[in-house]
Order: structure tokens, then C-alpha cells, then sequence
């Protein structure tokens, strides 16, 4: 049973290398170079071949080594991992790191068969995995560096308040070596390579207890703890601490690329991303721009609102920055017609005054001052972005550079971010701002870009919320549920037929559209009677994708040519899907309303999600879909349809009858909790749902299951 956490890898007092080696080209030997560099506990080198490595003694196994050993390096081929792992527990390691390759990632019964059995003895004597597949753990703190690249090629970053979490190796190391070339400062490093065990959720629910971590540059490809890294980036999020995600395997193609690389199955981007909203991450496409988010995150304060004041002397820059302000959701608002009469008296009329403020390009340093402060004391912004091209004569860089400190120490706690271009006087502007802590770029749109993430994470930070009690439904409905769903897996289908699925979804409390299953003509006639007068007939049958296609549905029946009808769609299935077998035929009554579609899935990685958005083949022509995970009470359904566009038609819009929203929410609730409560249901699909001013109501639905579920009930 495994108890530690990811401290075991960033804090031991005492590591051993096994596999460390004279030889120059050695894996373990750099490692063993990187921790005799800078660590502050005790090495101990593990290598039978060798009485001394690199001055230091070599034992011929953990065992043997006369001390307690904290954490064990493991620098050997692949089929000697789990004689190494089988030692460190037996000395009482509490981590081990295995840095080898050719384990599950190959996509070899041989890998995945060698990886399975490290995992075993691992657990077998409690001790944390980290890899295999993996290149370890840096921590400036206390110069505990694992990272097999010696330092003369790869360069470590300065100390700092970012903290990299990684699946990639690879990726780590050169961001690493990128971020030592551009003086970001990097406190703490992990990458988990094919994390057997240790993962991203341990890592992050270490993070969010380093007192020396601000924030986490995060990149994953595969997930397999959803729900626990939605709670550890919230345990993050709720101490102040941003968690920015990159994520690889977003198409296909990369997702086949991360299986091979990493051993892992990407989940759909679509689920991931809706993971990260309700966690409180900022996610981000691509690397740069998550590194400019983390630099302004950590040096900046969080904007009260989305107010934003432009000041530059460039016009083209002002108007691009402002651009993609807005592009961000915030706002760069007119500067009021006061403040823009006082400031007149000082400027000339050149100069632009209603924000983007453009100086023009003969302004002066102390001009950025005034116009600062007038936007800053009169309230008008809860952001500055300032443009300092300092090649005109009238832009000192070292007045610039004094100006700018007065304005961010005169600022009233409003966070300040700076574009400055050039390779000699905009270069050395830069280096003396960073220096003060105030982050530059050399472009408007990464300025305004990272600007943006400081009020993104205010916001994810308010989106977190404890959860209420999840709905439930009583025991008979449960019962009623899972006996349709076993009925179908006994039989070897997995797919409901029409009635079954209208039944689930009746059991569970759903409005659905009255209905009666034919299986002769004398049956047909009585449930038209039953269920009319206006009808719509379909056939029932497991083999039958497409009804329509093979004349399979009738509408605008009535009891009058219920008889028919039926014999229509008999006939006209057993000529065009001769082989198809016949269940019955579904009479059920026309309803009316707005089309909506709620759907749902088990997702591989974070369980069970629903969705909403408009209904009948809109849904896929417009893409009109709002996600969430399940459960989810009334309120958060209510805002998830509201995040559609067709929000507005169910309103009333431009004279259209509204619909009942309650009605619908309460749909959205119950279809999660019903996937929330049977791991079976694979996929669900209500399309559509007719909604009218009193009611919703199911018409058709889809419902496919699985024999052994998906995931594990969310609660």
C-alpha cells in the first residue's frame, strides 16, 4: 500500500546510484556528477563491477550500502529494474527512479509485462515509482538534481517561484536549458515518464505544499487520475497558486504519437479542457505563451476587474495590444471626457488620448508617467500595459527605465506588464525591468496575452466552489435502471433498443414522450388509440443504425392508419434490411417544441460528462455544445445551457415562443446523474428533447453500454 508522496523524490537525505560508472558516456555516472555538484545530503554509488566510482565507493548492491538510504537511482538496463526495485525495498528506500526505457511505451507485451512486475515489487514493499521511462527530479532547495544531462550541455535555470511538472522528459530537460538561456527562475522539476505510479496529481499535491513554488508550468499527454487532478490543481488554485497546462495529444495524430511515447491514452481534448475550467487551470496551446503567463503570474498582483489602459508610442503596437485584449475578454475602456480634458491641456492634438493612449513617437518618459497616473487615481483601469520603444531620441533608456519603477511603485497595487523592442537599447531596458520584477515582452500580443492570464486565474479561482450534496434517486429507480442496462449486456448488445432506452430514462425520473410497442397489427390499432391522436411510428431493431433509410419510420400516423402503417414499415425493412431482425415497432405520440439534444459519455480519464446544446442535426452542423462533469445540480446545468447560443432561441428570441429552461436543466441534472450512477452507459444521447413553455420532453434516444463499466461512480 502506498502512503508517501511525491516528498520522497524532491527531500531525501541520502540517495544511492545504482548503475554509475567511470565511463565518461555513462547515464548513471552524470547523474552521480549532478548530485556531487550541488546536493546537500549523501551519495552512495551501487555498482558490483566497480570497488570506486568518481572517488566515491562503490557497493555491490542497496543492501550492502552501511547507511539508510532515502531514495535509490536507477541507471541500469530495463531487465534489471526489478532486481534493483526488489533491493531498495528490502534496504527500506521509500522512492525509487527508474530512468530506463523499454517498458510499456514500447507497446510490447515483453515492455509492458517487464514494467507490470517493477510495479509489483514496488508495492509489494511500499515504495513510490517514479518512471519508468523518466529523467527524475530537480529541486534548487536542496541542489537535488537526478536529471541525466550533464550541465555542461544542459544549463539549470536560476532559482525562482515556477515549479515544471512533465510527462515528457525530453521536454523537460530543453525547458530547463530554454529557461536558463532566458533567466526564469525554476525552483522545483519533476517528469514522470510512463508514471507507473507517481503521476501528475502526486506532484501537484506536492506543489501546492513547497513553500517555494508560485505557480506550475504543467505539460501532460495522457490522463488516468481525472477527478484527482481536478482536485489537486484545485488544492493548488484555493492556496493561490496557478496551474498552467499545456496538453500534447490533441488530434489524433499526436494522440497515437503519446501512446507510443508514453504508454498512455489521450482522452478527448474536448473533456479535457472542460476538466481544467472547472478545476481552475489555465490551459494553453502552446509553451511560450504558458511561460509568459507563469512569468507575469508570479510578479504580479491580480486585477480587481477587466479594465485595461494602453499607453504606447506606437500606434500599430497600441492598436494590436488592444486588440487582443479584447480577444482575452477584457476591456479597454474610453477614457472619460474629464480626464481627457485635463490631460489635453498638457498634450498637443496629435496625441491620442482615448485609450490605446498613443503618444506619438517624440513622447518623453515622464509623459507615460502622467498619463499613468491619471488613469490609475481616477479609477479608470485595474491594468496597465505600456509600449516603450526607446530607439527615438526623446526616450532615455535609463529615464525610461526610472520612469516606469515610479510607475509601478506609484500604482496602487495595479499590475503592470511592458513592451520593449530592440537588440542593444530595448535589450537592456528589458534586462533592468525583469530585474525589478516587472515583466517584459517584445511583442503587444504576448504582453497583452499574459496581461490576461492574471484576470483568467481571478476568475478560475472563483469558479471553484464546494460541490453540494449530489442528487440521488430512490432504490426502485436504481433497480429499474440497472436491470435494463444487465438485460441488454445479457443478451449480448451494446445498444439499447428504443423502448429500453425511453424506459431508462423514465426510470430515472426523465419526461419522455408517451409511447407503445407494437409487435402485431392488432397491437399497433390499440396502442394508437392508447397513445394519439397524432403519431410517429419507428421500427425497432438491434441490426438497424438508420431507420429512415430503410423505411423504417412513419410520421403524421393516426389511429385511423395506425394498421398501415405498420404494415408499411414491416414490409418496407424486411425488403431493404432483409437480415435485420424485427423487435417490434414504437408508437409514440408527436410532440412539439424547441429542439435541444442532452447527451453524455463515460470519458476514459474523468469519468462521467454530460452535454447540452441544440437539438436535431444542428447540434452537428452549428457545433453548438456545452460540456460538464457529472454530477451536477440545477444551477450548474442552468449555466451550462446558457453558455450555448441557442440560449437565446429558448428565451424568446425575436418573438419565438420560449421554453421552459427548468425543464430542461432538470433533464441535464438527472441524464448525469444517471451516467454518474451506471459505470455501464458508455455513450447516451437524447436528440432531440421538444421544449415548450411547460414542459421538456424526450423523443428519441441513443444509449450505448458496456459490460464492466467505464469508471468508477463519482461521488
Amino acid at each position: 500500500m502506498y502512503t508517501a508522496g511525491a516528498e520522497v523524490f524532491f527531500e531525501p537525505k541520502k540517495v544511492a546510484v545504482v548503475g554509475a560508472s567511470p565511463r565518461p558516456d555513462n547515464l548513471g555516472r552524470a547523474i552521480l556528477e549532478n548530485l556531487l555538484t550541488g546536493f546537500k545530503g549523501k551519495v552512495y554509488v551501487v555498482n558490483p563491477g566497480y570497488t570506486e566510482v568518481l572517488g566515491l565507493k562503490s557497493y555491490p548492491s542497496v543492501q550492502a550500502v552501511p547507511d539508510e538510504v532515502d531514495l535509490v537511482v536507477v541507471a541500469t538496463p530495463a531487465r534489471l529494474a526489478p532486481r534493483v526495485v526488489e533491493d531498495a525495498g528490502a534496504k527500506g528506500a521509500k522512492g525509487v527512479v527508474v530512468f530506463s526505457g523499454g517498458f510499456a511505451e514500447t507497446g510490447t507485451d515483453e515492455g509492458r509485462r517487464l514494467q507490470e512486475e517493477v510495479v509489483e515489487v514496488a508495492k509489494r514493499h511500499g515504495v513510490r515509482l517514479l518512471g519508468p521511462n523518466c529523467i527524475g527530479v530537480y529541486n534548487y532547495s536542496n541542489g537535488l538534481d537526478t536529471f541525466f544531462l550533464p550541465r555542461s550541455k544542459m544549463k539549470r535555470p536560476p532559482p525562482g517561484p515556477i515549479a515544471l511538472v512533465s510527462q515528457s522528459g525530453a521536454l523537460l530537460a530543453t525547458l530547463m536549458d530554454w529557461a536558463s538561456a532566458r533567466n526564469i527562475g525554476i525552483s522545483k522539476a519533476i517528469n514522470f515518464g510512463n508514471k507507473a505510479d507517481v503521476d501528475e496529481v502526486d506532484s501537484l499535491e506536492y506543489m501546492a505544499k513547497a513553500p517555494d513554488v508560485k505557480a506550475m508550468v504543467v505539460y501532460l499527454e495522457g490522463v488516468t487520475r481525472g477527478r484527482a487532478l481536478i482536485d489537486a490543481i484545485r488544492l493548488n488554485v484555493n492556496e493561490g497558486k496557478p496551474v498552467i497546462v499545456v496538453k500534447g495529444g490533441r488530434s489524433q495524430a499526436t494522440a497515437r504519437a503519446t501512446l507510443s511515447h508514453t504508454a498512455s491514452i489521450a482522452g478527448s481534448y474536448d473533456v479535457f479542457k472542460e476538466a481544467m475550467r472547472e478545476a481552475g487551470a489555465l490551459l494553453f496551446e502552446d509553451l511560450e505563451a504558458a511561460f509568459d503567463a507563469a512569468k507575469v503570474l508570479v510578479s504580479q498582483p491580480l486585477p480587481r476587474g477587466p479594465r485595461v489602459g494602453v499607453i504606447t508610442n506606437s500606434g500599430g503596437h497600441g492598436v494590436i495590444a488592444a486588440d487582443t485584449v479584447t480577444a482575452e475578454g477584457l476591456e479597454v475602456p474610453e477614457t472619460p471626457a474629464a480626464i481627457a480634458s485635463s490631460l489635453r491641456q498638457i498634450f498637443p492634438d496629435r496625441v491620442s488620448l482615448r485609450n490605446p493612449i498613443d503618444l506619438t513617437g517624440d513622447a518623453r518618459p515622464e509623459q507615460y508617467k502622467l498619463v499613468a497616473q491619471a488613469l490609475v487615481k481616477g479609477g479608470l483601469v485595474d491594468s496597465l500595459l505600456l509600449i516603450s520603444l526607446v530607439q527615438p531620441p526623446t526616450m532615455d533608456v535609463d529615464e525610461t527605465l526610472r520612469t516606469i519603477e515610479l510607475i509601478r511603485d506609484d500604482g496602487e497595487g495595479v499590475p503592470l506588464v511592458v513592451v520593449t523592442i530592440g537588440a542593444e537599447a530595448g535589450a537592456k531596458l528589458a534586462r533592468a525591468l525583469e530585474e525589478l520584477g516587472i515583466p517584459t515582452f517584445e511583442l503587444p500580443d504576448r504582453a497583452a496575452r499574459a496581461l490576461a492570464s492574471l484576470l483568467h486565474f481571478r476568475r478560475a479561482k472563483d469558479i471553484i466552489k464546494p460541490r453540494g450534496p449530489a442528487p440521488t434517486v430512490s432504490k426502485e429507480a436504481f433497480a429499474r435502471a440497472k436491470e435494463i442496462i444487465q438485460r441488454a449486456l445479457s443478451q449480448g448488445r451494446s445498444k439499447l433498443l428504443e423502448d429500453e432506452a425511453l424506459e431508462l430514462l423514465r426510470a430515472y425520473g426523465v419526461k419522455v414522450a408517451d409511447f407503445c410497442v407494437a409487435r402485431s397489427e392488432e397491437e399497433a390499432s390499440a396502442c394508437a388509440e392508447k397513445v394519439g391522436p397524432r403519431l410517429a411510428m419507428k421500427v425497432i431493431s438491434p441490426d438497424i443504425s438508420h431507420k429512415s433509410d430503410v423505411g423504417g419510420v412513419l410520421v403524421g400516423v393516426t389511429p385511423e392508419t395506425a394498421v398501415s402503417s405498420y404494415r408499411a414499415i414491416i414490409n418496407n425493412v424486411k425488403s431493404r434490411a432483409p437480415g435485420a431482425r424485427i423487435e417490434g415497432v414504437l408508437v409514440q405520440r408527436l410532440e412539439s417544441g424547441h429542439e435541444v439534444m442532452v447527451g453524455g459519455l463515460n470519458d476514459i480519464a474523468f469519468g462521467p460528462v454530460v452535454t447540452f446544446g441544440a437539438g436535431g442535426l444542428l447540434v452537428e452542423l452549428l457545433g453548438d455544445v456545452a460540456m460538464r462533469l457529472s454530477p451536477l445540480d440545477q444551477e450548474e446545468a442552468l449555466e451550462m445551457i446558457k453558455a450555448t447560443k441557442v440560449y437565446r432561441l429558448l428565451k424568446g428570441f425575436r418573438g419565438e415562443v420560449p421554453a421552459n429552461i427548468d425543464a430542461i436543466a432538470d433533464i441535464v441534472v438527472k441524464v448525469g446523474l444517471l451516467l454518474n450512477d451506471h459505470d455501464e452507459i458508455k455513450e447516451l444521447d437524447i436528440n432531440p428533447i421538444l421544449a415548450n413553455q411547460d414542459t421538456a420532453t424526450a423523443v428519441d434516444a441513443r444509449v450505448m453500454v458496456t459490460r464492466g463499466g467505464g469508471q468508477a461512480v463519482v461521488r
